[in-house]
């Protein structure tokens, strides 16, 4: 198998991290000139998930793919170079989730109905649970990250209060920009270049913890679908009595310390109906909307009490009921995009 002598271009801007390093380079690579050696060993290597097709075969020219595992994470950069356009289909697995990072070539990405274009300097989630497909405009290069979407659901639920059965809708198809993500972006790259090197750190103990902290910059960047809405935001306004006696409740008593346990008691109703009342008229559940009426009311007293009459950071998490700083300092970030000192500052 031959490589081809023409390289395929691509963004420098984009590629600047690329000259740090080779990104997974030492892990095994399959690189080929023909179209048919291609095709069968995108075939078999992903063991049927993705299906490589072209019509105008002689326009073939160079596939160029190497893969690296870090936990349940594949990360694979492939290189393309052709002269027309390719397909690529993907089986249906409503676990898995890919994140397409793109350098080089343009695409339109279908997902059911949908249809979305790309280009370069976007990362693409696609989720795989409807018949998805995406047409390349060779030459092209990109990162593939595959992701196990219940690996992803498991740190969403730890991290973000999501309680029982609930779910994150991801949805489905979205592009997102690399200038308006670029940790997510370059943090990526980091963990292929690691995987590339002759002895990885984070194929240790670390590994782990990148594999996490990949996860919340991704759950991060999509935080919008699983967040808990605003107080004031109300899916319906005509919930039962005791969704409302909960939330009044929890608006006179957020700064004190506030179990499930007082909620059944204040409601005169089970855990669960409480529970499922709060996803059916408020589109969230009591302990978010809990931790949505803290944050408010945390960034009004930081808004309102500086310059001669200034509190700390710390005091104000104590007063809105937080006793985890820590906790405190991720979930106001998640929710106003900024850290509370910043809000200080800001006066």
């Amino acid at each position: 198998m031959e490589a081809s002598d023409r390289p395929v271009e691509c963004n420098k801007n984009l590629m600047d991290f690329f000259f740090q390093g080779d990104l997974v380079s030492e892990k095994p690579s399959f690189i080929t000139t023909n179209y048919h050696h291609a095709k069968r060993h995108i075939a078999s290597s992903n063991q049927g998930f993705f299906q490589f097709s072209m019509e105008h075969t002689n326009a073939f020219k160079r596939y160029d793919t190497r893969s690296a595992r870090l936990g349940s994470m594949i990360f694979k950069l492939v290189t393309v170079d052709s002269h027309a356009d390719y397909h690529i289909r993907n089986t249906q697995d409503p676990n898995v989730v890919l994140l397409h990072l793109i350098f080089c070539g343009s695409a339109e990405f279908r997902l059911g109905q949908r249809r979305q274009e790309v280009s370069p300097g976007q990362i693409v989630l696609l989720e795989t649970n409807d018949k998805s497909s995406k047409r390349w405009c060779a030459p092209t290069r990109l990162v593939i990250v595959r992701i196990n979407r219940q690996a992803l659901l498991k740190v969403a639920q730890e991290e973000f209060d999501l309680k029982g059965d609930a779910d994150i809708e991801l949805g489905g198809l979205r592009v997102i920009d690399q200038e308006h993500t670029p940790t997510l972006w370059n943090f990526i790259l980091m963990v292929c270049l690691d995987l590339g090197a002759e002895k990885p750190a984070f194929n240790s103990p670390a590994g782990s913890l990148t594999e996490r902290t990949l996860y919340l910059l991704l759950l991060n960047a999509i935080s919008e679908s699983f967040a808990a809405p605003c107080h004031g935001e109300a899916k319906s306004t005509s919930a039962p009595y005791y969704i409302r006696r909960v939330e009044q409740h929890i608006r006179q008593f957020a700064g004190e310390h506030i179990t499930m346990d007082d909620l059944v008691k204040v409601s005169g109703v089970s855990a669960r109906s409480i529970y499922s009342g709060f996803r059916k008229f408020r589109g969230t559940t009591p302990m978010s909307y809990l931790k949505s009426v803290r944050l408010d009311l945390a960034r009004k007293t930081l808004l309102r009490r500086s310059g001669e009459d200034p509190i700390s950071v710390t005091e104000t998490a104590l007063s809105a009921g937080y006793t985890n700083m820590s906790q405190f300092s991720r979930d106001y970030r998640l929710k106003f995009r900024e850290p509370p000192s910043k809000t200080m500052r800001s006066q």
